[in-house]
């Protein structure tokens, strides 16, 4: 009886994780991403995106996103649209772990720091629709 419980029980969990729909709106994956934002990214990034000095630079705001990175930062590369800053903190973020968040949440975050500034997304974002942001020309 335990071990079909059991089974059962992880079996649901399995079905649950693995078949997690992703967002439908933008404003789901909005929330999802300020959630995720304030676990993964306000210690370093501020609780409003402001940025901590000497830990992590602002994410809103007028110098949210430069196209060159600040002095001492270690990105290497310039932030022309907003899939350059989607695959460089995929790969590098969060500083303490690089390359943990998923591509799913990270999107998700991103939609959030995006319409944090004033960009609004009409449908939930992805690669084609962050290549067709332009931060800086």
């Amino acid at each position: 009886m335990k071990l079909a419980l059991f089974t059962a029980t992880a079996l649901s969990l399995v079905t649950a994780v693995a078949f997690t729909a992703p967002p439908t709106t933008a404003q789901q994956q909005i929330d999802e991403g300020k959630k995720l934002y304030t676990e993964k990214c306000a210690s370093c990034h501020g609780s409003a995106g402001q940025g901590v000095a000497n830990k992590g630079p602002a994410v809103v705001g007028k110098d949210a996103f430069p196209l060159d990175a600040r002095m001492g930062q270690k990105r290497n590369v310039k932030f022309h649209t907003a899939a350059d800053v989607f695959a460089w903190a995929s790969k590098n973020m969060p500083a303490k772990s690089p390359g943990s968040v998923g591509a799913d949440d990270m999107l998700a975050i991103f939609a959030f720091d995006l319409t944090a500034n004033g960009i609004k997304l009409d449908k939930p974002l992805d690669g084609d629709a962050a290549s067709k942001i332009v931060l800086h020309k």
